[in-house]
Formats: structure tokens, C-alpha cells, sequence
């Protein structure tokens, strides 16, 4: 067999786990998976993220309310706030008596060096038979998170990840074709774009029909999500917290 098939079966195989077994995530298995997860690419090795696993039970149980109602918040084996931390880079400057320059970049760098290593730990918890799922609605009520779970200037929780062991197979959604997505040389006209995405509404037709919400498909779920604004409350909360977007 092929060695590389294995690994790109594992990525093709991610799904987003909501139900899970009362069994706890052991601590040997998440340190595996924090070790690879920081192999990650990371912008001049400035590592600019961090992961706070919430095992108290009681916190858990409160933040379910403050990311949408998200159960599996609470139940899943194991649940992690992925962090863009700036703080021991203020660290390390204030002690060095040098200033430390917040702006739009510095902020960036932090929330992709986050992401990089947030879909690394993804990874490796798959590939150790465990489920996840990514919890964006931990921006829904920052300001009350940040208070739950104390913490520091300079550090920007960007999205949860639940870890555990499935009690579910949701299925694969399926993705935009794959020339709908890698271009050559320049970006394709606005009549190319629309029939890759054309052909993703007739997937997503069949996907939908086959769990019994006939008549819906991608493009109509997506212009209806970004018809308002949303989450407007999250520049002034990253500000407060010491990003700069100048």
C-alpha cells in the first residue's frame, strides 16, 4: 500500500462528532496529540498559541449556555479553548525592557499560528480513533468566557474542540469540487466560480435530502448566514484584550 494513503484517508475521513461516550479522553493520549499538534508551521517560530483544557465539570457545564447550547461541550471526553497568545511575548519583551508592538500583523500571526495548531490537534486526536468537533460558538459570549475561565491580557480565545470517543457517525459533508478551489495563476471569473458551486448545491441537495431536510443546499444556507453582521461584539472584546487592529 501506498504509505502516504493511509494519512490522506485520515484527513478525508474528519467529520464533526456532537455525541459522544461517557468515557474520559486518557491524558497520555492528549499529550500525544499537543506534541504533534505543535509541529505545526508557525511564523518565525514565535509559536504565538496556546490550549487551555477545561476539565472542571461545573465550567464545562456553564459554558454550555455561552456557546450556543453546544451539549457536547460538557459530555465530550475532553474539551479545549484553542488561545492566539501573545502574553509570553509581552513576557519576554517587558522583561528585556523593550516594548512590544501590538498591531493588525502581530494579531494575525497569533490567530494563524493558532489555527494551524488547532487543526494539527484535530488531526491527531483522529488518528488515535478519537471524534471532535471545532466550537465556534465560543465567540458567541466572549466577554463572559474570558471571566469564566480568567484569562490574561494578551490572550485571545479564538474557538473550542471537543475530543472523546464517538457515539455517533454524523456522515461526511460533502466539499466544493476541488477545482473549485485550486486555481492556477489567477483567480477564475466570476461564471467559472458559480458553476463549481453550481455542482456543490447538487451534492449538498442529496446530502441534505438523505437526512430528511429535502429542498436546501449549500449556497442558500451561506448567503442567509452572512446577511447580517455577525458577532459584532468581537473587535471591541480582542481590543480590550490587547490586539490592535491598526
Amino acid at each position: 500500500m501506498d504509505p502516504v494513503e493511509p494519512l490522506l484517508a485520515q484527513m478525508r475521513a474528519h467529520r464533526s462528532v456532537r455525541r459522544y461516550a461517557a468515557a474520559p479522553v486518557p491524558e497520555a493520549d492528549i499529550r500525544a496529540a499537543v506534541a504533534a499538534a505543535q509541529c505545526a508551521a508557525t511564523s518565525s517560530w514565535v509559536q504565538a498559541y496556546s490550549l487551555l483544557q477545561v476539565t472542571e465539570a461545573a465550567v464545562r457545564q456553564a459554558l454550555v449556555p455561552l456557546v450556543g447550547g453546544q451539549a457536547h461541550v460538557a459530555e465530550a471526553g475532553a474539551f479545549f479553548v484553542v488561545l492566539a497568545d501573545t502574553r509570553r511575548h509581552r513576557l519576554v519583551a517587558e522583561r528585556a525592557s523593550a516594548p512590544y508592538a501590538s498591531n493588525l500583523e502581530a494579531f494575525l500571526v497569533a490567530v494563524i499560528d493558532a489555527a494551524l495548531f488547532g487543526q494539527n490537534l484535530a488531526l491527531a486526536f483522529e488518528a488515535q480513533g478519537y471524534g471532535t468537533c471545532f466550537i465556534g460558538g465560543l465567540r458567541n459570549e466572549l466577554a463572559q468566557v474570558d471571566r469564566l475561565l480568567e484569562l490574561p491580557h494578551g490572550v485571545y480565545p479564538l474557538f473550542g474542540l471537543t475530543a472523546g470517543i464517538p457515539a455517533e457517525d454524523p456522515g461526511l459533508r460533502p466539499r466544493l469540487p476541488v477545482d473549485t478551489v485550486w486555481f492556477k495563476d489567477r483567480y477564475p471569473p466570476d461564471g467559472a466560480v458559480l458553476e463549481g458551486i453550481a455542482a456543490h448545491d447538487a451534492a449538498a441537495r442529496e446530502y441534505y435530502a438523505a437526512r430528511g431536510t429535502p429542498g436546501r443546499d449549500w449556497s442558500g444556507a451561506t448567503w442567509r448566514k452572512h446577511r447580517a453582521p455577525l458577532r459584532e461584539h468581537l473587535a471591541e472584546y480582542y481590543r480590550e484584550k490587547g490586539a490592535s487592529f491598526d
